[in-house]
């Protein structure tokens, strides 16, 4: 009885923290003050949303920067970057950290370290992916990208090309993340950082 309050308990942080990670890349996106809508030709095709996800343009430049300095954008997109990988890491590491404590654990059950190492395999196959994908979009033109893979959603964040980010560019992008990850294109969400 004990263990299985245990491994629930180990489930119900894990949960937790996965919601917690959701939620502030959530928050971090849907902020007034940094979200625009990108292309809203996109808004004009009914069948391009379910086609190519949500397309979304994330200005990561402080608005008290006055964004028209070229290096101050520059290293604010960088800094975005680098801030968004360094949350996703940490996300990871702290559930991989319970998750690897639930497989070494003696009063963890056969069932319970089974799915724990499970957990740890495909934890580390999203990881995979991702970096991949950063590579690829990368080699793309796009002088920066991450990506966040999880269960249910694909959200990929570009640096901004010249112009912006057309439909063209998410159904490249779109193309590229569903025949890595063989997602269905609901579960994406393109966003591009400015």
């Amino acid at each position: 009885m004990v263990s299985i309050r245990k491994r629930g308990a180990v489930y119900g942080v894990i949960g937790l923290m996965l919601c917690v990670a959701v939620y502030l890349n959530w928050s971090y996106f849907q902020s007034p003050d940094e979200l625009t809508i990108a292309d809203q030709t996109m808004e004009e095709d009914s069948d391009a949303s379910s086609v190519y996800g949500e397309v979304t343009a994330v200005d990561s430049v402080d608005s008290k920067a006055g964004g028209s300095d070229e290096t101050a954008s520059e290293s604010s997109n960088s800094d975005y970057f680098a801030q968004a990988r360094l949350s996703r890491q940490t996300a990871r590491d702290e559930a991989l950290t319970m998750l690897r404590e639930t497989v070494s654990s003696e009063d963890s059950t056969e069932d319970a370290k089974a799915e724990a190492s499970q957990q740890i395999t495909v934890i580390a196959g999203y990881t995979v992916k991702e970096e991949r994908l950063e590579s690829q979009l990368k080699a793309k033109g796009y002088t920066d990208a991450v990506v966040y893979i999880s269960d249910d959603t694909i959200s990929v964040v570009v640096a901004s090309p010249d112009g912006g980010l057309t439909s063209a560019d998410a159904a490249s992008i779109s193309e590229m993340v569903t025949s890595e990850t063989g997602a269905k294109t609901s579960m994406l969400r393109i966003s591009e950082a400015k």
